[in-house]
């Protein structure tokens, strides 16, 4: 078997247990913070926004800082540091004291992420680029599954075992990871400066067609990150038994994981068939589409079925924009390309909630699937007349 497809199963192994052990804290978080000491349901919401998303803003703050360490040290090494710093930061809101001290732990640990996103750059950086679509969009489903079982196993433990016992889990299975990384994962050479000069940020910025998927990969987790945080509430509108709201909530966000799951591989081998500049405005356009008959359903199982539907067009978003940037990065910045794209995303996932949030409070909570699509829709067309193959 070719190196890089044995690569790809580990790391699709390494992602499957990274998000599924960072989504086991998703079911209890405000519950652990009830147990630090927090009062009131407005108090309650506000902590725990600011702990799910401190990781997301220190995490794009030291993105290109980190794409600078891979494109001198190589991406394994960056791997490995971004386990290491995860795994002992997560353990550590095991011994959480208090709501300040956990947020601190969850800021400092969005300094040392970037596991999913660096994988992705090692393995563009290392498959052929005739399979770069296909091998990205098999390594999307590992992190896709963990998010899926994720949240499962972490109820049922935070159940047996106590909260803290799971973020113990958490962060040994992180750190489990490294033992995969360093055995199975073969060392990437650091890429070498152009003519004796070294790549800087101005060289990534400067590259237009860069910037603009960029800006698609914002787009992208912002508007999937706006619907998926205001589920409940929507489903809420419309299903009037509180006893199964939180059953079909999940089910509503694990039925579009499960068809992301069937759809991206293939949609990756056809991008890597006709070309991914072709498909990416295509399926982005598609995704952004079907979330406006999600704004106006009234029926827990149609939704589902758009769900669904859009989870099967969605798989083809992300491995294309990844296999994009690493076709059009020169290989001396190609670490602090997807430093860059790092920070978006983590600027998408910050940003996202917090708009969702403000329409659903001002507004109707259905917008949010209005704005989730315009976002999609306009990030289509910018990708469709910025981006070629030149």
């Amino acid at each position: 078997m070719e190196n890089w497809r044995k690569s790809a199963r580990f790391l699709w192994l390494c992602n499957f247990i990274i998000v599924a052990a960072m989504t086991m804290i998703l079911p209890f978080l405000p519950l652990y913070l009830e147990e630090l000491g927090v009062t009131g349901s407005k108090a309650l919401s506000n902590w725990t926004g600011a702990v799910f998303s401190a990781a997301f803003l220190s995490g794009a703050i030291m993105a290109p800082i980190w794409g600078i360490f891979a494109d001198k040290y190589g991406q394994k090494a960056n791997l490995i540091r971004a386990g290491i710093g995860m795994g002992i930061l997560t353990f550590s809101m095991a011994f959480a004291t208090g709501p300040w001290m956990l947020l601190a732990l969850r800021f400092f640990m969005g300094f040392f992420s970037g596991f999913i996103t660096v994988s992705f750059s090692y393995l563009s950086r290392i498959t052929p680029k005739e399979h770069t679509g296909s091998a990205l969009g098999f390594l999307q489903t590992g992190g896709i599954s963990g998010g899926i079982i994720g949240p499962l196993i972490g109820g049922a433990l935070s159940d047996l075992f106590g909260f803290r016992a799971v973020f113990a889990v958490t962060g040994v299975s992180i750190l489990m990871t490294l033992m995969l990384v360093i055995l199975f994962i073969p060392k990437d050479e650091p890429m070498k400066a152009v003519k004796g000069k070294p790549g800087t940020f101005l060289d990534v910025l400067r590259n237009k067609q860069l910037l603009i998927l960029f800006i698609a990969t914002f787009l992208l987790q912002a508007a999937m990150l706006s619907t998926n945080s205001m589920m409940t509430i929507f489903v809420k509108t419309f299903v009037h038994n509180p006893e199964n709201l939180a059953l079909l909530a999940g089910l509503a966000a694990s039925i579009l994981g499960i068809a992301t799951i069937i759809g991206s591989p293939y949609l990756g081998k056809l991008g890597d068939r006709i070309g991914h500049i072709k498909m990416l405005p295509v399926v982005m356009l598609l995704s952004g589409l079907l979330f406006f008959p999600q704004l106006w359903t009234d029926n827990i199982y149609e939704l589902y079925i758009w769900r669904f539907l859009q989870g099967l067009i969605l798989g083809g978003v992300w491995p294309a924009i990844q296999t994009l940037i690493h076709k059009k990065t020169p290989d001396d910045i190609q670490g602090r390309a997807f430093g860059v794209t790092a920070s978006c995303r983590f600027l998408g996932n910050l940003t996202g909630p917090i708009i969702g949030g403000w329409i659903s409070g001002s507004f109707m909570t259905a917008y949010v699937f209005g704005f989730a699509g315009a976002l999609l829709v306009i990030g289509s067309g910018l990708v469709k007349w910025g981006v070629h193959k030149n």
